[in-house]
């Protein structure tokens, strides 16, 4: 299941699919990464989808259970944003 989020402090840079491809597959290859960041056509900032179960090539989110904190979040430059919709997504009947 994917779910998707606004986010208008993203800058659309993408390092965070970077992070959790590489967490997940010790490669940086964001096609498998558990969140896309999606343009926007209009408006600030870009949507997040976080997939929930595998989807096509992109692996689950597992909130980087298995880390002190979350690896995109790490190298996203508004962390507390990114992970505070993490956390509701990862809340919510996800």
């Amino acid at each position: 299941m994917e779910k998707m989020f606004d986010m208008p402090t993203c800058g659309g840079c993408r390092t965070c699919e970077l992070a959790c491809s590489f967490k997940h597959t010790g490669e940086f290859a964001p096609v498998v990464s558990s969140l896309k960041i999606v343009d926007k056509r209009d408006g600030v900032g870009f949507f997040v989808s976080l997939v929930n179960g595998e989807e096509g090539a992109r692996l689950a989110c597992d909130g980087c259970k298995d880390r002190p904190s979350r690896l995109c979040v790490d190298f996203c430059k508004e962390k507390e944003d990114l992970d505070r919709m993490i956390d509701d997504l990862m809340k919510k009947d996800f």
